[in-house]
């Protein structure tokens, strides 16, 4: 069986500094889980496209520190326009529909590592990303806290 394990959500800072938690969402990164780990995006705001035909990501292992550059690079290509290989790397793939760094590598192009740490500080410093991770709930136990 495979089933989703955590949401991160990538949006705007609600109220002041973030205060107010997330608002708006503009695109979550759906993480399941089965026999390999995989990342897919639910969109908000329609405005935000994917690169090419791009709807899932398997990471290269369960690490995922590059999964998530990848992820909203492939997912929101619009927030890495200052980014000089975008346009390469948005011809490159222009047919791809999966990007499987565990078991077909070697369909990835180089140009796309060279996006990755391009893409890197925008990830790091400029989007506002909160991960939920997915924990079965009892309604008559919520803690408001």
């Amino acid at each position: 069986m495979a089933g989703y394990s955590t949401i991160y959500c990538i949006g705007g800072e609600g109220g002041f500094q973030g205060a107010d938690g997330m608002n708006p969402i503009y695109f979550q990164i759906l993480q399941g889980e089965g026999e390999r780990r995989w990342l897919e995006p639910h969109y908000f705001d329609k405005t935000i496209t994917p690169i090419g035909k791009i709807k899932v990501i398997i990471p290269e292992s369960p690490e995922l520190k590059d999964a998530i550059i990848d992820a909203c690079v492939a997912f929101a290509p619009k927030f890495f326009e200052k980014c000089p290989t975008l346009e390469q790397v948005k011809k490159e793939c222009s047919t791809i529909t999966r990007l499987d760094f565990n078991l077909s590598k070697e369909k990835i192009p180089d140009s796309w590592y060279v996006l990755r740490e391009e893409a890197r500080p925008i990830v790091e410093k400029e989007l506002n990303i909160v991960r939920a991770r997915m924990n079965n709930l009892v309604p008559s136990k919520i803690d408001e806290r």
